[in-house]
């Protein structure tokens, strides 16, 4: 049995990280320092209950995640500025969201409240960005959000941006999603009815930010999960979203025309600020230096010297639009690799736990739910390197966690086995 002592660092871990889970839909600042403190605590628990963090369950994961910093370093160190490029680095520390978020969710109480703090920050703020939309509201930030097309104003929430708040909440609502699609049979109707409310602002807020790859990634993962859940609720679901989709855009005459243009710009190659051409100068980056990149940080510096001399600041990039481009700009065709090669464990892992016979529905359930907003935030990382984004990368560390946790077969001691996720017999 754990001492008294290691029973509260243990508390206090499972309240910072759940401080870092809420503060990340709408605080980077909070969330981090959350993070922060929760691995400071995890470093005591785990070796006062010699716990072994890196199980050799997730071993394939955690290689090609130790390969790709390794590989990571390397380019930083050959890069012309080394020292500014391991600075940025530090961020890949994000990536011990994941053992330590297994940890937590092994314990069925720890799991149902971490997931059901996280449900509510994506409501609260989903909500935040629907009254945004309507008002143009921003209380916790200076600078007001931009008029809309034709209604409201273009949703940010506390974000920076409207990219990042769109790929944040179309993976969050995705993920919910799965939760409820797959659980849904064991929820209490007081649970169906919040998670079907906070679905559908999720949805509207994500709309609100005119993110169209976060709602092409809501579009796949809706029709993937119709596809392979027998589930005729979800069936009328992904029809609801594709016609409430096909009537926004047929009824609203000024987005219509703008996500026509815009596309005809994106795909032309000689158009400067379009996907194409900064696609192309990207990848002329990666093959001039396929070994090593250019390091972190210096992506800027490289991109420009392709461009006229007298081009616009706003058409000068710091990274590629694409997450595999960018990796392979900055790291290299090896560190391309590996980081391609985590995502195929990732995606592995989810889908064969999914369809391993036998398992819990609690465990199914988490598959599922991963495997959603993993699809939605990998659409997105197609045209923008979302992976870069720190705001939307430190919750796909915890979307992770939840897709792997299930592979570890023990379970936190003194917390039962497994359960049913907020259902009835909560």
């Amino acid at each position: 049995m754990l001492n008294q002592r290691t029973r509260v660092l243990r508390e206090l871990l499972f309240y910072f990280y759940a401080l870092f889970v809420f503060g990340s839909t709408f605080s980077i600042a909070l969330a981090q320092v959350s993070l922060g403190i929760s691995l400071l605590l995890f470093i005591i628990v785990a070796a006062a209950e010699r716990y072994q963090p890196f199980d050799k369950s997730l071993r394939w994961f955690y290689g090609f995640v130790g390969l790709y910093i390794l590989w990571m370093l390397i380019a930083c160190l050959a890069g012309k500025t080394p020292l500014r490029s391991i600075l940025i680095l530090k961020e890949e520390w994000l990536f011990l969201t994941v053992p330590i978020g297994i940890y937590l969710l092994s314990g069925e109480r720890y799991r149902r409240r971490l997931l059901n703090v996280f449900t509510v920050g994506v409501g609260i703020f989903a909500l935040y960005g629907v009254v945004q939309m309507i008002t143009g509201v921003h209380w916790f930030k200076s600078v007001a959000p931009q008029p809309g097309s034709e209604f409201g104003y273009v949703v940010k929430g506390n974000f920076p941006s409207p990219m990042t708040y769109g790929n944040y909440f179309g993976t969050a609502t995705a993920f919910l999603a799965g939760l409820a699609l797959a659980g849904w049979k064991d929820f209490t109707r007081k649970k169906r009815l919040l998670l079907v409310a906070i679905i559908v602002l999720g949805l509207l807020s994500t709309l609100g930010s005119y993110n169209r790859g976060a709602f092409l990634g809501l579009l796949a993962c809706s029709i993937i999960l119709g596809l392979t859940l027998p589930n005729r609720k979800l069936l009328l679901g992904v029809a609801g979203v594709i016609v409430v989709a096909a009537a926004v855009f047929i009824a609203s005459p000024g987005v219509r025309a703008r996500l026509l243009s815009n596309l005809g710009k994106e795909i032309n190659p000689a158009y400067e600020g379009g996907r194409a051409f900064i696609w192309n100068n990207s990848i002329s980056i990666a093959l001039a230096n396929p070994v090593v990149g250019v390091g972190q940080g210096n992506f800027r510096d490289e991109y420009v010297k392709l461009l006229r001399p007298d081009i616009p600041g706003i058409r000068i990039r710091v990274h590629a639009h694409n997450d595999l481009i960018n990796i392979a700009a900055i790291a290299g065709i090896p560190g391309m690799l590996f980081f391609a090669g985590m995502w195929v464990i990732v995606f592995r892992h989810i889908i064969l736990g999914w369809r391993k016979t036998g398992q819990s529905p609690a465990r199914r359930q988490m598959w599922v739910a991963a495997l959603a907003g993993t699809v939605v935030f990998a659409v997105t990382s197609l045209t923008e390197a979302t992976f870069a984004d720190e705001e939307v990368r430190q919750m796909l560390m915890f979307i992770w966690a939840v897709g792997l946790w299930p592979w570890r077969e023990e379970e936190m001691p003194d917390h039962g086995t497994g359960g049913n996720l907020g259902g009835k017999s909560s």
